[in-house]
């Protein structure tokens, strides 16, 4: 799937001698590909817009970044930003990787031209996934960049993995040509819009309030709970009474963030969305926390 696709991309692009930038927060497993290739990292904080292109150090040879509903923050990076972030590779020589894997899901709103739509010169490599929009079990992503980059993607993937089962893969094919795929989006962003309401409701109702700004679409709060709270115990609490959150510490590229936690509604119907909440603020009150 598009993890895949990004551990490809980092070998590719990467060596012990080149610089990885990340964001901070970010999608663990992505640190972890960067680790593997043994490649220098500098992690670049995001705020409410998402990565800051100015706060990018002088030297990167690849950035890696998710523009669309960030991991985990939900941030999206506005249109300003998206091309100076592109302006700025055409400048400096840098590679970006888009990790795309939420554009899919709509908001209220139309959504951000991805990075690589926006693109004139080939700086980026765009990674999509069909994880969220079909299901998870498919581990089905797909790469968009320039030939010569492709080339080197399908002779690594020969090397290792092959290629997803073609019978998936045209399977997938078929439903996206027969027009079913835009069926299911647009239901899909039915459901999640209804859901995201539900919970941002009940969040209110319990004084709980998501980090920054709330960005529209995607599947997930991002909240942070008062100072000292230590949200990987808040979470195996709230496992016992049946409530699975996302403790914060395991995105941050350093000792940080146990105070923040996330919180998904994809997979759950709308009906049990205010219980769970309510649950999460009993949990807190009686840890003695509120949150901050």
């Amino acid at each position: 799937g598009a993890q895949n696709a990004l551990w490809m991309a980092a070998e590719i692009l990467l060596t012990q001698r080149r610089v990885a930038v990340h964001e901070n927060p970010c999608y663990p497993e992505q640190r972890r590909i960067l680790e593997h290739t043994r490649c220098a990292t500098v992690a670049v904080d995001v705020d409410a817009a998402g990565l800051d292109p100015d706060a990018l150090p002088e030297r990167a040879d690849v950035v890696f970044t998710t523009a669309s509903h960030q991991c985990p923050t939900n941030a999206t990076m506005p249109l300003e930003r998206r091309r100076r972030l592109i302006a700025l590779a055409q400048q400096r020589g840098f590679v970006i990787v888009e990790d795309d894997y939420e554009f899919e899901i709509p908001g209220d709103t139309a959504p951000m031209p991805s990075l690589k739509a926006i693109d004139p010169g080939g700086a980026v490599v765009h990674v999509g996934s069909f994880s969220k929009s079909l299901f998870p079990g498919l581990r089905l992503g797909y790469l968009v960049a320039d030939e010569a980059f492709i080339r080197e993607a399908q002779a690594l993937r020969g090397l290792t993995l092959r290629h997803p089962p073609g019978h998936i893969q045209r399977t997938a094919a078929y439903f996206l040509s027969q027009g079913y795929y835009d069926s299911q989006i647009t239901r899909i962003g039915r459901a999640f819009r209804e859901r995201r309401a539900v919970m941002e409701a009940a969040l209110t109702a319990h004084g709980l309030h998501p980090e920054g700004p709330s960005a529209p679409g995607g599947s997930s709060f991002w909240l942070r709970a008062a100072d000292g709270t230590d949200t990987t115990a808040l979470a195996r609490d709230l496992l016992a009474d049946g409530v699975v959150i996302e403790p914060g510490g395991v995105f941050f590229a350093a000792e940080a963030g146990q105070h923040y936690f996330r919180i998904s509604y994809s997979s759950i119907d709308s009906a049990h969305i205010p219980e769970g909440i309510a649950r999460i603020a009993a949990r807190l009150q009686i840890s003695g926390h509120t949150m901050g």
